[in-house]
This record gives C-alpha cells, sequence and structure tokens, in this order.
C-alpha cells in the first residue's frame, strides 16, 4: 500500500461512527426528557435575586432630599452655568464663582459670576438657584433662578464685614474709555415720586419709550416711593422696584444703568467737561429735536410744577407719534407670581372668579347671583373681608379670597425669606400694593370673570 495516499475508508467509517454515536445521545436526551426524568447541568454560581426584590429596590427612594445639597459637584456646578447661560441669552459672561450652599441649603444654591452686557460694560452678580433632585436617582433640575443679587452668600465678604446679609455692593466703577463709550438718557426731578403705581408706570413706560427711541441706555432710580394708599395712610419710601416688577425682563427690552452708580461714575469721568451733556427742561420738546445728537448724556430736568412735571408728559402731543411706550416691559416679580400661582393650586385650576366694588348687603345678594355653588370661586377686590366672606361660606362651601392664603407670605415662607435677601437682610412687609396686584392676578385667570359693583 502506498503510505503517501489517504485513508478515505477509514476517515469515512470514523466519521460515520461519530454521527451515529451523536444521534443515539440526542434519541436519549428527548427520550428522558419526555418521561421528566430530572436533568442536571452545572453552570457558574450566580447570585440569586427575586423579582420581588428587584421591584423593591425600584421603588423605594434612595436620596435623602432634605439633605445639604453638594454644590461643590461639577455636574451640578456645570448645570447651573449651563441654567444661567440660556436664561439670560444678552449676557456675555466672562467667569463664574463656585456655588456654595444657599437658603434653605437642602434645595438653593447660591453662585456669583463676572459678565458684561448691553447695559453695563462689567459688572458683579450673585444669584440663588432654586434645586431639585429626583428622589431616587438624586439626579439634578434647576427650578428658578433668583433676581439680581438675590445670592448674597456667595459673595465675597468685604474685608472686616461679619454680616452675610449686607446691602450689596454697588457694580465696580467703568473705566473712562468704557463709559465714554456709552451714550444715556436720564430723567431728573418730577412729580410722579410717591404716586399711585399706576401713574408712576405710565411714566416710567414714557422714559422707557424715548430712551428706545434714542437708542439710549436709561439712568434709572431702583428705588421706589410707595403711595400712601398702598402703605396705612403715609407715603413709604426705600422700596425696590424689583419688589414689583421683573427687573431683568425690563432689561432685556430697554438697557438701564442704575441711577446712584451713573452718577459717582460721572463725577469721576464726566464732569470735566470732556464728555458732552445737553440738558432738555421743556417737556413739549419732542425727542426729534436732538434724535441725533452726538452728547454723551441727555438730561431732561422737570419742574416743580404739578402736572406739568410729570414724566409721561413727554409722551404727547407732537411726540405722540414716535413714542410708543413698552407694554410688553413690565411683567410682574416672580416672587409675586409665585404667590398667584400658589392660591391657584390650592384651587381647582378650573374655577370662576368675581371681582368686588364695595362692601353692603345689596352686594352680597349679588355676588350670590353670580357664583356656582358647583365651582372653586375666588372673590377679589377691597371689599372683600372677613364678614362677607363667612356669609358668602355659610352658603357656598367652594369660596376663597386672598387673606384665607396668608401662609404664602407670612414670615419663614418662601416669598418671605427670598425678599429678606434681597432686601439686604431687611424683611419686607406684603404691602397693598402687592396686596392688590395678587388679587387682581388670580382674578384674571379665572375662567368665567364677574365684575360686580355696589
Amino acid at each position: 500500500m502506498d503510505p503517501s495516499r489517504p485513508l478515505l475508508g477509514r476517515g469515512a467509517l470514523i466519521t460515520s461512527s461519530a454521527h451515529a454515536a451523536a444521534a443515539l445521545l440526542l434519541v436519549a436526551f428527548i427520550f428522558l426528557t419526555l418521561r421528566g426524568i430530572p436533568i442536571s447541568l452545572s453552570y457558574p454560581p450566580t447570585t440569586a435575586l427575586t423579582p420581588t426584590s428587584h421591584l423593591e429596590q425600584d421603588q423605594e427612594p434612595s436620596c435623602d432630599t432634605t439633605s445639604t445639597l453638594d454644590c461643590n459637584d461639577p455636574q451640578l456646578f456645570h448645570l447651573m452655568m449651563r441654567r444661567a447661560i440660556d436664561a439670560f441669552p444678552d449676557v456675555h459672561f466672562n467667569r463664574f464663582g463656585r456655588p456654595v450652599p444657599g437658603d434653605p441649603p437642602s434645595s438653593t444654591c447660591d453662585m456669583a459670576w463676572r459678565a458684561r452686557s448691553a447695559a453695563s460694560a462689567n459688572y458683579k452678580d450673585y444669584r440663588r438657584f432654586f434645586v431639585a433632585r429626583d428622589p431616587v436617582t438624586c439626579a439634578y433640575s434647576v427650578t428658578s433662578i433668583g433676581e439680581y443679587h438675590s445670592g448674597p452668600l456667595a459673595r465675597k465678604p468685604r474685608r472686616g464685614a461679619t454680616n452675610a446679609t449686607a446691602p450689596p455692593p454697588p457694580p465696580p466703577a467703568l473705566s473712562r474709555s468704557q463709559f465714554a463709550a456709552g451714550r444715556f438718557l436720564a430723567y431728573v426731578g418730577g412729580g410722579d415720586r410717591c404716586k399711585p403705581m399706576p401713574h408712576y408706570l405710565r411714566s416710567l413706560l414714557c422714559s422707557l419709550a424715548e430712551a428706545r427711541y434714542l437708542n439710549r441706555t436709561l439712568v434709572l432710580d431702583l428705588s421706589v416711593c410707595l403711595a400712601a394708599c398702598y402703605a396705612g395712610g403715609m407715603p413709604a419710601e426705600g422700596k425696590r422696584l424689583g419688589f414689583y416688577i421683573d427687573i431683568e425682563h425690563l432689561q432685556s427690552v430697554v438697557g438701564i444703568v442704575e441711577h446712584e452708580q451713573f452718577w459717582e461714575d460721572w463725577d469721576r469721568w464726566g464732569s470735566q467737561g470732556q464728555l458732552g451733556v445737553r440738558i432738555i427742561e421743556d417737556t413739549r420738546v419732542p425727542p426729534t429735536k436732538f434724535s441725533k445728537a452726538r452728547d454723551a448724556l441727555i438730561v431732561r430736568k422737570f419742574g416743580d410744577v404739578e402736572p406739568g412735571n410729570y414724566w409721561y408728559n413727554v409722551c404727547e402731543g407732537e411726540a405722540e407719534r414716535v413714542l410708543h411706550p413698552p407694554q410688553g416691559a413690565i411683567r410682574w416679580a416672580p416672587s409675586l407670581m409665585h404667590i398667584v400661582d400658589g392660591i391657584i393650586s390650592k384651587m381647582q385650576v378650573d374655577f370662576d372668579s368675581v371681582h368686588v366694588g364695595g362692601n353692603s348687603e345689596n352686594l352680597r345678594r349679588k355676588i350670590e347671583a353670580n357664583v356656582n355653588g358647583g365651582r372653586q370661586v375666588y372673590v377679589a377686590g377691597k371689599g372683600i373681608d372677613a364678614v362677607l366672606v363667612d356669609a358668602l361660606k355659610a352658603k357656598y362651601s367652594n369660596v376663597h379670597y386672598l387673606d384665607a392664603f396668608e401662609e404664602l407670605w407670612v414670615p419663614d415662607s418662601k416669598w418671605f425669606l427670598e425678599m429678606k435677601r434681597l432686601n439686604g437682610g431687611v424683611h419686607v412687609e406684603f404691602d397693598g400694593y402687592m396686596r392688590e396686584l395678587v388679587d387682581r392676578e388670580v382674578f384674571v385667570k379665572g375662567k368665567k370673570k364677574v365684575e360686580v359693583l355696589d
């Protein structure tokens, strides 16, 4: 036999035998399986998991949302920076400071930054970020951002300072070149101070309209004198405009600069005569007469004789065709709108509202004639008192009014703490205009709105 030839016959025999053996094993396996005889197969040991324990693990919270936030967590830090950039698209951020726990520390972090905008060449701000945590995964989400200087715990303390809630320092002074590059409009004097809020807002809107028409930054006093009708019969100085309206939104419509800082900068860089200034002393002079002025500063001076010295007079007469008050510039302060939302959430969202003028017995009958006993009803107006509401509740159990929700603004409420921080550590009263504003905003959000007059 030639040893170089393969053993074809023998190889085929071995292959056939192997196939036959495999077939016998398969038949035996199927037979035993059909007879119900247990077959043991060995696998590497694994940890047993029961469906019940796995389900319980998914449902049980694993995050303590009452603990202090780790504001230094890079993930939270990056989220806060991203939310700030998204919330203020017109601001150019230069640097963010490290966040620190806010108040309360379980749901807030304070963060500072340096930035510049169209209204201010360079400035510092520090704000409070309200943070929620998923009760299972501990994933962060920023629910809202406070107002200007609402996060004082992130501010570096001044040398020798011991009070973390001291009033914030003014923005850093501008250089001469930065100041000279700006174009400003200032209103000086006038009879608008301590007037009712509709009067004040009308004048404010007129000044904003002229600043926008002239393409200038408005020099604005951000303090407000609250009229006597909102403050127990005596005018109340020292209020802040940010208590009532959304300053951030206002700045997004028309550039503004705080007047105290502006005049300090003007004394430093503009009072030597190197920067031009134009003074307008007659409210009847329309802005078309000086719209092309190249002076750094235009000042409108208002006299002492009312009503001719009201700011809103600027927008009347010949100027009316070019000055259009930007009504959309006024939005109410988020802190007050949170109270509005809180009141609505405590009622059914689908509710009716009645606005009352007067407080006589005849008025009660008129209200009853307009109340649907099967729906939630909010009764608004200055004529509402406990006697009237008790009389209505004797007949309808679903009647509500403003004072029934006072837990939303009492001491230690979220609103109270936020306003205290905004006001440099001094508590803020829920004054008459705030009451009127919140009351009216809840009324206008009703599905069916009824005006009832005495």
